[in-house]
């Protein structure tokens, strides 16, 4: 069997391991903070007291916590992966972060001899079915070793080329679906503006979305309007996504040279598409 850690087990985290229980050919161990993140699995995950005592000797340590500062905490703080008296054979990180932060956990994982890729993730309900789109960035070598786990919970796996790239897909995939609700929630502003009522304005673009194929529909809630996938509770998380998300997709736009005007105007509004403001 397979040795897998999990390092995070929030939705992506914690969906990827009960995808991998549902396999049954993984030893599975995890690290999260909050006891009752555990809990879903069922008893079919090893309990670390640290991220190096869960990827002690794995062959695939997965990272899956927030943010950037989180991955460096869980990679080379006290307690970190990189600590591990085994270390484990490769190191992938499913964490949407900044592209810089990707290449500094590859550099500290090169200098203890240890692989590392970048696995970005999207549709996490595609985890029920051992189905998630991922974008992986890596070397052809490090990418086949990690393939048989990743494809494990994921389909399609693709391979986006060198290392960062899978991030870069992760976030330019991310800025089409923030911009995308802030596109749709001003289109529900104007037209409760202009007196349609909301119900029926969502009902109607839900409808022509079996034709015009959008990229998302609509969802009248107590708040106002929002998307699948965004519900009322989640509003602050779901802003606080989107905000680290476009800016580390403009930082790389700027990089770049690009220009995303969109982007920009998401980021500006998003409290008020999440009812934060």
């Amino acid at each position: 069997m397979s040795k897998v850690s999990i390092i995070g087990l929030g939705a992506i985290g914690g969906g990827v391991g009960q995808a991998l229980a549902r396999v049954g050919t993984f030893e599975l161990s995890g690290y999260d903070p909050r006891p009752e993140a555990f809990a879903p699995l069922g008893g079919a995950m090893r309990t670390g007291v640290s991220p190096a005592d869960a990827s002690e000797g794995v062959d695939v340590a997965f990272v899956a916590v927030v943010n950037d500062a989180q991955v460096r905490a869980v990679m080379t703080g006290e307690g970190g992966v990189l600590s591990a008296k085994t270390l484990p054979g490769m190191i992938v990180i499913l964490s949407t972060i900044s592209i810089p932060v990707v290449f500094w956990a590859a550099e500290e994982a090169a200098k203890r001899g240890v692989k590392l890729i970048d696995c970005g993730v999207c549709g996490t309900r595609g985890l029920q079915e051992n189905a998630m789109p991922t974008m992986v960035g890596g070397d052809v070598e490090a990418i086949a070793q990690a393939r048989p786990v990743i494809e494990a919970f994921s389909s399609p796996m693709v391979h986006c080329g060198e290392l960062g790239n899978g991030m870069r897909a992760k976030l330019a995939c991310n800025m089409i679906l923030f911009t995308d609700w802030a596109v749709a929630w001003q289109g529900a502003q104007l037209a409760t503006a202009a007196g349609v009522p909301l119900d029926r304005f969502v009902e109607a673009v839900n409808a022509a979305g079996k034709w015009v194929r959008p990229h998302m529909g609509l969802v009248e809630d107590g708040v106002g309007v929002s998307m699948p996938g965004m519900p009322t509770l989640s509003r602050p998380s779901t802003a606080a996504f989107a905000d680290k998300d476009l800016r580390a997709a403009l930082a790389l736009a700027a990089d770049l040279g690009v220009e995303l005007p969109s982007a920009e105007v998401a980021l500006r509004i998003f409290p008020r598409v999440a009812g934060l403001a």
